[in-house]
């Protein structure tokens, strides 16, 4: 269902935000890969990235404690084919939410603002309250994960490396999750 879902909303975007304006999905995702070497330097930049936020909320829990991921706990996968079902929505959300958080909205606020660095803010705050349901202290995380989203696909000028680096860190933490 949430599979579904945001497919839709990708589809509500596509249909109602981006044709009004001649814009592509493809004008949002960024130029086509030409070759293995441009997909080689993506992943590398999304695991790069992936290592850096994972040493970073390592501290942080050192700092904090450990927040055992009670809120999203019963939505991890338990067997063979909720693990096959979490890789399927894990990617959907990797693509689909890029799309709509670091595509649309990141160029809506930019276009309403004139800064892209308003823009990063804002749409990571839609992001993370989106998230609302995993908890006030997780929301706060993936605030932050979307701004980190949101400047790596300025700095990129594509979606791609971010949608690797989303699909990832969800199959990842979906399936070696601690549970709570």
């Amino acid at each position: 269902m949430l599979i579904a879902f945001q497919w839709g909303l990708l589809r509500f975007v596509t249909a109602g935000g981006l044709r009004k304006t001649g814009t592509r999905l493809r004008d949002l995702i960024g130029e086509r890969w030409t070759g293995w070497k441009d997909v080689l330097r993506d992943v590398v930049i999304a695991l790069a990235v992936w290592a850096v936020w994972t040493a970073a909320e390592t501290l942080v829990e050192q700092r904090l404690g450990s927040d055992s991921a009670r809120g999203i706990s019963t939505l991890l996968p338990r067997d063979p084919l909720e693990v096959a079902v979490w890789v399927a929505l894990s990617l959907t959300a990797g693509f689909c939410e890029e799309s709509i958080f670091r595509g649309y909205l990141q160029r809506q606020f930019e276009a309403l603002t004139g800064s892209a660095l308003v823009a990063v803010l804002a749409q990571a705050v839609v992001f993370g309250v989106s998230h609302g349901y995993q908890g006030l202290r997780n929301v706060i995380a993936i605030t932050t994960f979307g701004a980190l989203f949101g400047a790596l696909a300025v700095w990129r000028r594509s979606l791609k490396p971010g949608m690797i680096l989303h699909a990832w860190t969800d199959i990842f933490g979906g399936i070696f999750a601690r549970r709570g």
